[in-house]
């Protein structure tokens, strides 16, 4: 498929004979703590990989440099990826409703039939600050949370809810209110609004709108436009307290189209490169009809601005959708 989200050029590189940038080189070090304690993790230059309850959880960095359509480099690509083998009952299209519990990423199937729980980070050229302040917290916890969201929704399809329970994951400040406040929805709207988008902030949360149609600013008048909900007073049920967000499409469909066009959502971006950073996962409801993009930040992921980042990822991901859909609908 061609679309102007997907790169023109790509460094061919094979097997492990390229070097790590230095700050991306430390970043990976950094990250290793979440291995810390398990006998069985192997830990490379390029790769972190360890027990994650029943699975293996792969940390990995590739080197990309492509110059993207609007002039942008990625220098490399951070892929976190769980591959299925205990927990692999349903054909791919039912895993969308399994994904509605996302916590930072998304359950795939990649061309060969395999399935993964997939979370992706392009890092583009001038990343630097980012990667150490932000992104290697991020890498780390998201890598440990994976699990959690798919392992919930399979237990809430069995009729098992009542074994879903945050204090059996028991991460830090779980069961304290959510870090994300007044004031960090404030900063967002502010940032947001002066780039065109209708949004409105509150003491848990934020709305935005995004333009589905060229010149469309909020759905009141009108307009088609895709709606980001932020809300810090949504507890995920293993997860504890934190941040939920979910972007709603402006789209209704049949259940079985719906579930097709989650699935492929999740597949494109599990293994696109100029793509907003994939940490949660494309999902439909029965009975629904609608496809949403919905991930989880509990309290130990909080970093001020964030909920400013997940705004302007998710204008670039509701942009994404639009195109997608529009070329292969």
């Amino acid at each position: 498929m061609n679309t102007s989200l997907q790169p023109t050029t790509r460094d061919d590189h094979t097997g492990n004979d390229w070097q790590l940038r230095p700050e991306v080189a430390a970043a990976m070090k950094r990250v290793a703590f979440i291995a810390e304690e398990d006998e069985s993790a192997e830990i490379t230059d390029h790769s972190i990989t360890f027990q994650n309850y029943d699975e293996r959880t792969t940390i990995s960095v590739e080197p990309i440099n492509v110059d993207t359509w609007d002039g942008h480099r990625v220098t490399e690509c951070i892929t976190i990826r769980t591959p299925l083998t205990s927990f692999k009952l349903f054909d791919e299209e039912r895993y969308s409703t399994i994904n509605a519990f996302a916590t930072t990423g998304a359950i795939a199937r990649d061309a060969t039939g395999n399935d993964a729980i997939v979370s992706r980070l392009p890092l583009y050229e001038g990343d630097e600050v980012a990667l150490a302040e932000l992104y290697v917290p991020l890498i780390g916890y998201a890598a440990l949370l994976q699990v959690i969201g798919p392992v919930s929704g399979l237990l809430y399809m069995q009729g098992r809810k009542e074994e879903v329970r945050p204090e059996d994951a028991s991460l830090p400040d779980w069961n304290e209110p959510s870090c994300w406040d007044a004031r960090e929805f404030e900063c967002a709207e502010e940032r947001l609004s002066l780039t065109g988008a209708y949004a409105n902030s509150g003491a848990s949360g934020l709305t935005v709108e995004f333009p589905w149609e060229q010149g469309a600013i909020s759905s009141i008048v009108g307009d088609r436009t895709s709606l980001l909900r932020l809300s810090a007073n949504q507890a995920h049920p293993a997860a504890g307290n934190g941040l939920l967000y979910r972007l709603e499409l402006p789209m209704l469909f049949e259940d079985d189209e719906a579930r097709h066009w989650a699935a492929c959502l999740n597949r494109i971006e599990a293994e696109s490169i100029d793509t907003p950073p994939l940490f949660g996962a494309w999902c439909t409801m029965p009975g629904s009809g609608a496809v949403s993009f919905v991930g989880f930040w509990p309290n130990v992921m909080y970093r001020p601005g964030t909920a400013t980042n997940i705004a302007f990822w998710s204008w670039a991901r509701s942009r994404f959708a639009r195109q997608i859909i529009g070329n292969l609908h």
